[in-house]
């Protein structure tokens, strides 16, 4: 029984942050918003540590299982969470608002997010999927006074509880003619000889539904559009970055230990979601003045990708697929901590115009802005052009030439809207009078350009540990 218990150190720690938030807040006097992060950073340290150490041993091997895979993809999530949390605590001290609701609401998404990598039946994913959705919606109403929020957050609930609903009635039918909602009965059940019947085409497509709204792949991607451009800070961030990487190792868990023998099916319905995201991505991103709105645009861009890079179920593709989406994460962390560093008069800045003229003033933000932006575009030697081309070649292997065709167009355009962007930072005159810059967001776009330095001298180093563990996946 304490073995168990022990083996659910990960769980238990992320969980523990709310009985202490709560002491905390109840029983101290002089809390500030760095409390709230210093109680996070503990609890998510410990739970980092913890699933290092028992990653292949589970309590509840049948509910979710902790694996080398799910350990890789949680560790990236921990670390991820922790950067984010340390600046968001800055976000607050900033504005002078608590901060403990938002990190009680982020630890719980950590925790769902947690729970639904290591999910092994379908049981789990219909009670956190709906949960998750409940924690955006209310995220998205937190300490904003946005008039269009309203609106946004009711559009959201509803689409969420379609998608909901569509994820029920798939693992319904399942369960209605297997009695059994188990990742390795439905997979036995699949792989068996037989003529595919209806029901298991629907079953799995109302499934990918659900998931691909999580992801934000479009033609479902308005609900984050709307989110990261209307949400604080924080709450844009946190969805920015941590939600399309645990999509993408869910949607990688499902193909390869649920779903493998229906591939022929899932290529075409992941390639023209792919297609839609690129293009929607990249097209709509032109002409866009929210800063926050434009690389939402980019994310939804940036998910085409990552679909594109895992349509061959093959190793190679997977790993390509990873080491893309983690560097969009460490491109995005730093362009969010740039976004941190733009206030004028107290007030973060999030129109393009309001940025014109930055690299007179603040050099150094402008310059790591300009080097992030391109390593998304994929600009060699850059590191975005490592996990660019990985892509790009495996579409060459698999002699998909009009899709790289049109990968190579979509990238065009991606282009002409960061330039955009660069054009008002370079070379328009200044328009705002820009506050001073906290110590900490230069020590963190430092760590972040160092981390990708490293990364651009030595690729291996990055990926070596990934590729073992990702290599038995398919």
């Amino acid at each position: 029984m304490l073995q168990n218990w022990l083996f659910l150190l990960p769980e238990i720690s992320l969980l523990a942050f709310l009985p202490v938030a709560a002491l905390v807040n109840r029983y101290r006097a002089d809390k500030t918003p760095k409390t709230f992060f210093t109680l996070s950073k503990y609890c998510l340290i410990a739970a980092m540590i913890s699933t290092i150490v028992f990653y292949n041993q589970s309590p509840l091997p049948k509910l979710w299982q902790n694996t080398a895979f799910t350990a890789l993809f949680k560790i990236v999530i921990y670390l991820v969470g922790l950067a984010w949390f340390y600046l968001s605590s800055k976000w607050f001290l900033a504005k002078n608002k608590m901060s403990l609701v938002f990190y009680v609401y982020a630890m719980l998404a950590v925790l769902g997010m947690d729970l639904l990598l290591s999910a092994a039946t379908f049981a789990l994913p219909a009670i956190i999927v709906p949960c998750l959705c409940f924690l955006i919606w209310r995220m998205l109403r937190l300490m904003t006074d946005e008039e269009d929020i309203a609106e946004v957050s009711r559009l959201y609930a509803v689409e969420a509880c379609f998608f909901c609903l569509l994820l029920w009635g798939g693992i319904f039918l399942f369960w209605n003619q297997l009695h059994d909602l188990s990742f390795e009965g439905i997979k036995a059940f699949l792989s068996r000889p037989h003529a595919v019947a209806l029901w298991e085409y629907a079953a799995v497509t109302l499934i990918m539904a659900a998931l691909l709204f999580m992801m934000a792949a479009a033609p479902f991607h308005s609900w984050l559009v709307d989110v990261i451009t209307l949400a604080v800070l924080p709450v844009g961030g946190l969805l920015t970055l941590l939600l399309p990487f645990v999509c993408l190792a869910c949607l990688i868990s499902l193909m390869s230990g649920v779903f493998l023998s229906l591939a022929d099916f899932m290529r075409p319905v992941l390639l023209f979601f792919g297609v839609v995201s690129l293009v929607v991505g990249a097209l709509s991103a032109n002409g866009e003045n929210n800063l926050r709105r434009l690389f939402a645009f980019s994310t939804v861009y940036n998910l085409g990708f990552m679909l594109f890079g895992i349509v061959s179920f093959q190793t190679v593709a997977l790993l390509s697929a990873f080491a893309y989406t983690v560097i969009y994460v460490l491109s995005m962390a730093g362009i969010y901590t740039v976004f941190l560093g733009l206030k004028s008069r107290g007030n973060y800045l999030v129109c393009v115009d309001d940025i014109g003229g930055l690299s007179e003033v603040k050099p150094y933000l402008s310059a790591a802005l300009l080097i992030f932006m391109f390593s998304l575009i994929g600009v060699p030697p850059l590191l975005g052009f490592v996990g660019r081309l990985s892509v790009i070649n495996n579409l060459i292997v698999d002699e998909r030439w009009l899709h790289v065709v049109l990968l190579m167009l979509s990238l065009l355009f991606m282009a002409n809207a960061y330039l955009q962007v660069i054009r008002k930072i370079y070379f328009s005159p200044l328009k705002n009078s820009f506050d001073r810059t906290d110590k900490s967001i230069y020590i963190c776009l430092f760590i972040n350009l160092v981390l990708v330095v490293i990364s651009l001298l030595n690729p291996g180093y990055l990926l070596h540990d990934a590729e073992l563990i990702l290599s038995g996946a398919f």
